[in-house]
């Protein structure tokens, strides 16, 4: 039912004249203004990201200063970095002569290559396997830290094409494969933007059909989006310009987003608006009352999501601390487009926009979902019970957390049977596991030779051999015989950068596997900072919008519920995938985007119930409330969840990972806590939950209530 101080206020506000009758068109052309000058930069985001190692690490690491070294050894400009190619030869019964003939015009190809290919260097001397059976050689490729993952995608594929050519034809049988580092940057696909763009488009597209059931409608809050996308990959752009970390995760995460988050602002609006042109005949009239009424609540959520983001330039990794500024910007261009661009755009089209369902003036309809309804009337008969049990499921999922495990090793973020992965399998089957991902060993000259031999009496490796100097270090390429990416390979990084330490004090241990090392380490130290700093800003944030401390102290930590229980669901699904672990980052990730969210559907939901119980009291306020937004919360949470699975749609396991976790998360939180575990704790808690403010009581003065106009603006 519609109050009816509300009623009173809102045909006062049907009255007055809204500058939106010529406004609408200055906004229209301020934003294509926006779309034609920033596509271009938009466009080359990719061009900007910054996949290099060093990206992922602390500034102080030991693996981030040799990488920084190596950099500088190469020369040029831009921060060079190098990826090494591993080309591996094969045949089980044992090499024959024509396959030692093969690998050495293979050798010789993949040399004249590199005087042809941009970034790629000349190959080492072949080695053969112990077994008789195998033998590779590898080939480095080098490029600015921007350009390295394209550089790596034109090299291994020249590699892959040339080498497969010539064993065919000298040595058929023999098998060949390419791995290494540069081989997983070409294999991960991380940079498929394009696909991502498209798959996330018709996901979004699909749901708002469904949503709206309108031919036409879907249209705006679309073209809203996509003009968001480019004020926000231009805005990132930007930032990576200036310095900032963008990587390729960063980009794909801009992505799903922004299309996300302008969908679940826009379903809020269009929701509101709705209601609006049922009340009113003017429309520029509705949409005033429509946006006074939504904007509080859309910018409180855009507010806390982009606090909670900018807590990443906390930090020590890059990709980390770059993250935060990108989905910031995300966000915010977001809820600039939907609260500007999508109000001009849907008074220009009318009232015929919304066919075949066209809200006329005055029509009867009801507001309140039945099926919510329901669910509230059920809830309100034993509230405490509802909480208890639904915190007891989503606990009892969170325990699948107990079989979460973490890999550091590149090719784990692989999915399916690549070339790198076969590769890596083929290395491993006939050399030390070491072989494809050696270290990198940097010592003064004075004290190199001790440092070289602290590390052959290391134990663990296989080999240390002299490489060629950089920039004033002797160096040396150190193998290790175990896995290099295991919890026995991190004993041996950390004992070996002890032995050569002692050795040398200045001596430093780098290389892919250090690398991986460094960034668990990190992640460590981010994950007990970032975590406990999120929980604070999200917990302020809510505070100050209900002006309370109960209710929002609770809708915090059943956000934080639902992150342990999708997190534990989420694991169980990548065993279903045979996914071989998750990557140390990776809960930092999920953390942020489902506390995040958790708190942002919260509000949506809390906001409106306060609002109702100023007038209507606590319980019934909340029935009403739960009843009126559930409906268009429930379809904002399954367009978010949707835009996050398009993530899985990309070959790389991390990526999958993220989109996956979150997809989880915001169903969860959706359909199961915002439903039915915010509501029973605010029933049960009733006017304590507001506390130290308390809502008015019903009856309260038609004065106190129609002059309350900010306050009502919290509404959705």
């Amino acid at each position: 039912m519609t109050s009816p101080v509300r009623s009173q206020q809102d045909q006062r506000s049907g009255q007055q004249q809204h500058p939106f009758r010529w406004l609408r068109w200055v906004v229209i052309v301020i934003w294509a203004v926006i779309l034609v000058g920033l596509s271009h930069a938009a466009s080359t985001l990719s061009s900007a990201t910054n996949d290099a190692a060093a990206a992922y690490l602390p500034a102080t690491a030991q693996s981030t200063q040799v990488a920084t070294l190596q950099s500088q050894a190469l020369g040029g400009v831009g921060q060079p970095e190098a990826d090494q190619a591993v080309v591996v030869f094969v045949r089980p019964r044992g090499l024959t002569p024509a396959d030692l003939r093969a690998v050495a015009a293979a050798r010789t190809v993949v040399a004249d290559l590199a005087t042809r290919t941009p970034g790629l260097g000349q190959p080492t001397a072949a080695k053969e396997s112990a077994d008789g059976k195998a033998m590779l050689f590898t080939a480095d490729v080098t490029a600015s830290q921007r350009q390295i993952s394209s550089a790596d995608h034109t090299a291994v594929d020249a590699i892959r094409s040339a080498v497969a050519a010539v064993a065919a034809s000298v040595s058929p049988g023999l098998q060949t494969a390419v791995t290494g580092p540069a081989a997983v940057t070409a294999d991960s696909g991380s940079g498929e933007q394009r696909t991502l763009l498209l798959t996330t488009i018709v996901i979004v597209v699909a749901i708002l059909l469904l949503v709206y059931r309108s031919p036409v409608l879907w249209l705006l809050p679309l073209l809203s989006a996509v003009n968001a996308i480019v004020l926000a990959e231009a805005a990132a752009h930007g930032l990576a310009s200036a310095g900032l970390t963008v990587s390729s995760l960063s980009a794909s995460i801009l992505t799903v987003l922004v299309f996300g988050v302008a969908a679940d602002y826009a379903l809020l609006l269009v929701h509101r608006y709705r209601e609006e042109l049922r009340r009113r005949t003017d429309v520029s009239a509705a949409m005033a009352t429509a946006l006074r009424r939504t904007a509080g609540t859309l910018l409180a959520s855009a507010s806390t999501v982009v606090l909670a983001m900018l807590c990443l330039l906390a930090a020590s990794s890059g990709s980390l601390h770059g993250l935060g500024p990108v989905a910031a910007v995300a966000v915010a261009a977001a809820f600039l487009a939907q609260i500007t661009l999508l109000p001009a755009l849907l008074l220009v089209f009318g009232r015929w926009v919304f066919w075949p369902r066209i809200p006329r003036t005055g029509d009867e309809a009801r507001e309140e979902s039945r099926a919510w309804s329901a669910v509230g009337a059920r809830l309100a008969r034993f509230p405490g019970r509802a909480a208890v049990a639904t915190s007891l499921l989503l606990a009892a999922a969170a325990t699948a957390l107990l079989g979460l495990h973490f890999t550091s090793n590149p090719v784990s973020a692989l999915r399916g049977n690549t070339s790198a992965t076969i590769g890596q399998q083929l290395v491993d089957a006939h050399f030390p596991q070491g072989a494809a991902a050696p270290l990198d060993l940097l010592a003064a000259p004075a004290r190199a030779a001790a440092a070289a031999a602290a590390a052959h009496g290391t134990p663990g490796i296989s080999s240390v051999t002299p490489a060629k100097p950089v920039a004033g270090y002797d160096s040396f390429t150190v193998t290790m015989s175990g896995d290099p990416y295991g919890t026995a390979g991190r004993t041996v990084i950390d004992t070996l950068r002890q032995r050569t330490a002692a050795a040398d004090p200045g001596a430093l241990v780098g290389g892919s596997p250090a690398v991986q090392l460094d960034i668990a380490t990190a992640a460590g130290h981010d994950a007990a900072v970032l975590m406990p700093l999120i929980f604070f800003v999200v917990l302020v944030v809510t505070a100050l919008l209900l002006r309370a401390v109960i209710a929002p102290l609770l809708m915090t930590a059943a956000s934080v519920l639902s992150f342990a229980a999708s997190f534990g669901l989420a694991v169980l699904l990548w065993g279903g995938l045979n996914y071989q672990g998750a990557d140390p980052q990776i809960p930092i990730y999920i953390f942020l985007f489902l506390v995040a969210f958790g708190v942002d559907y919260n509000i949506f939901l809390v906001a409106r119930i306060r609002e109702e119980a100023r007038l209507l009291g606590t319980r019934a306020g909340t029935l009403r409330g739960l009843g009126v937004t559930s409906g268009v919360i429930t379809a904002a949470g399954i367009v978010l969840a949707g835009t996050f699975t398009a993530l899985t749609q990309l070959p790389s396991v991390s990526i999958a990972e993220v989109g996956s976790a979150v997809a989880i998360g915001v169903l969860i939180d959706t359909l199961v806590v915002r439903s039915v575990l915010a509501p029973s704790l605010l029933l049960k808690l009733g006017d304590a939950a507001w506390l130290p403010s308390r809502p008015a009581r019903p009856g309260a003065t038609t004065a106190r209530a129609g002059a309350d106009a900010p306050e009502a603006s919290r509404g959705n």
